[in-house]
């Protein structure tokens, strides 16, 4: 299919949710503008939907009770794409390895509930369709008390929160639920390499209680522990494990398991900043279905850092991470699944974005993940390390309030330890890093 019949497939979807968004007028704005009664912008920078500012930060710290509770509490966003990939080489099977490459689809329709419950009770709750697995199930949930009070003659937000995603209860988009890139390719390669635990692998797997202050918008700390969400706390997990179907066996924790978060921030006229530590120890059974089976541990460490400038009509943003994961296994894995007692995986990520006047912008990342060599654990990559290095570059327009028009380009110089023939002995033989190259079109509409 060429570039311009993609973009017409894709701008029919837009104009006809744009259609929707005009006829509606403010009455259609998500949930938490409603409550407020502030515009998308006033909570987010330029059209990054997901980056909060000063304002929105201190919003979800507060415990989404800002404003007035909603009689319908409820909001939505639709994302529709179309990925191509570079080159589908060494492929065994391309219909089914790559099945949604090249295909313009729906990827993602969410609803989101919540907002405002009680004067100091509040939550943020999101149920996900995916298009593209053709699964719907509950995605991140938020449900947070919080209250203010004065300690040393400074106020301090204070709160509780119960949550599903490691990282979604943070109020910066440095850390990885909330970070970029805030959507990518459905479906045709979606792959940054190999990353530490907390960057996903537990989102709606475990359940996690923790408490939090805010000291003088200046000062924020929380710790928190995570557990398999069973039992009463099942309702948080996403989906069921079936068996029969050769289903991945779910993400089981060995008790509860510790994160924890430190940051200094501030705000100076248009100018706020941030820089942080943040880390999460995860004990894993090595059989979801067995919790007698061999732990595998995980130990992550993290600094990340914000930058944002909003005033008038420019916008700059930047973010950057840096995560180690120190990595240790029973000695009943060791000679069977890894070659190593220990191994270590770095993941770096940083990322600089423009909008003007809320309209026109875009952002370019680097990406980078290294780690210790494994010829067990990373069997099928031709020099047995995780390493993997790349760049996202992406330009946005955004015709009304509410709709976004996006081209990214995600391109790789590594992947999985080599530049070319990195997977001589898995699915993908005989294929450069450069083939995983995806350029990927996308309307995204909140309503």
């Amino acid at each position: 299919m060429l570039l311009s019949q993609r973009f017409r497939l894709i701008g029919l979807i837009a104009v006809a949710m744009g259609g929707v968004l005009v006829d509606q007028g403010a009455e259609a704005v998500p949930l938490f503008a409603r409550q407020t009664g502030f515009e998308c912008s006033g909570c987010h920078v330029g059209g990054n939907y997901l980056e909060l500012t000063t304002t929105g930060r201190q919003f979800k710290l507060l415990g989404y009770t800002l404003g007035e509770r909603q009689t319908i509490p409820l909001s939505g966003m639709v994302i529709a794409g179309n990925s191509r990939l570079r080159n589908q080489n060494g492929t065994a099977d391309p219909a089914t390895d790559l099945a949604h490459d090249r295909a313009t689809q729906l990827q993602q329709f969410s609803l989101f509930s919540g907002g405002k419950i009680l004067d100091n009770v509040g939550a943020f709750v999101q149920w996900t369709y995916d298009g593209v697995a053709h699964h719907s199930a509950l995605d991140n949930v938020d449900l947070r008390f919080a209250n203010q009070t004065s300690v040393a003659g400074k106020n301090m937000i204070y709160g509780v929160t119960l949550n599903n995603n490691p990282t979604s209860q943070d109020v910066f988009n440095s850390t990885p639920a909330w970070g970029y890139p805030f959507n990518g390719p459905g479906g045709a390669f979606q792959d940054y390499g190999s990353q530490p635990v907390i960057m996903g692998a537990l989102a709606q797997q475990v359940a996690g209680v923790g408490a939090y202050a805010d000291w003088n918008n200046f000062l924020y700390a929380e710790i928190s522990g995570y557990h398999t969400a069973d039992g009463a706390l099942s309702f948080l997990r996403s989906g069921t494990y079936h068996y029969a179907t050769g289903d991945t066996p779910p993400y089981v924790l060995k008790g509860v398991n510790p994160y924890w978060r430190l940051a200094l921030h501030g705000d100076s006229g248009p100018h706020s900043w941030e820089i942080g530590t943040y880390g999460m120890q995860a004990d894993q059974y090595s059989d979801g279905l067995d919790e007698h089976s061999p732990i595998k541990r995980f130990r992550d460490y993290a600094l990340d850092g914000q930058y944002q400038y909003t005033q008038g009509m420019h916008h700059w943003t930047a973010q950057a991470t840096y995560i180690r994961e120190k990595q240790s296994y029973d000695a009943a894995l060791v000679g069977t699944d890894y070659e190593n007692a220990s191994n270590r995986l770095n993941w770096a990520q940083i990322r600089g974005s423009y909008f003007y006047h809320n309209v026109w912008g875009g952002s370019a990342t680097l990406f980078s993940s290294s780690g210790s060599r494994d010829a067990l654990h990373y069997a099928d990559n031709t020099n047995t390390v995780p390493n993997t290095r790349g760049y996202i570059l992406e330009v946005d327009y955004l015709p009304i309030d509410r709709l976004k028009l996006g081209l990214q380009y995600t391109g790789y110089t590594k992947f999985n330890g080599s530049s070319s023939n990195y997977d001589a002995s898995g699915t993908f033989t005989n294929r450069n890093a450069k083939d995983n190259n995806t350029t990927y079109l996308f309307a995204w509409v909140a309503f």
